[in-house]
């Protein structure tokens, strides 16, 4: 039986979150701007743009493991809003502007927030 730990199941959910993500706004979820993603993925493309989201999930998950704080809904939550605040305030990646400006600090707070949780969710679910 292969059991997975939190970053493996983090990566994996970024890549198929953002697969998944991108054939929507394919298909016309989001209106014309993809929820303001589409300027990201024209300038990501489809392949780089799942691996960014598998590595940063990775990442932001090994970085959560490394602080050493409980891993539970609550403290995945709020440290899904801090990372939502980093992106937005520092504009980290300047191809999620258009998304930034699409949703207010409420909306893109519960985006960041979904992904966080996500994995810890399967997680405990595949125990």
């Amino acid at each position: 039986m292969i059991v997975m730990n939190l970053v493996e199941i983090a990566c994996l959910t970024g890549f198929i979150g953002d697969f998944t993500l991108q054939t929507g706004i394919k298909m016309g979820l989001g209106g014309p701007t993809g929820w303001g993603l589409k300027e990201y993925f024209a300038q990501h493309g489809s392949a780089e743009s799942v691996f960014v989201a598998g590595g940063m999930m990775s990442l932001f998950y090994t970085l959560f493991l490394m602080s050493g704080l409980p891993v539970n809904y609550r403290n995945l939550a709020l440290y899904g809003i801090f990372l939502d605040l980093v992106f937005r305030k520092l504009m980290i990646f300047a191809s999620l502007k258009g998304y930034y400006e699409y949703f207010n600090y409420f909306w893109s707070a519960v985006w960041g927030i979904i992904p966080l949780c996500l994995p810890y969710f399967i997680a405990k679910t595949i125990q």
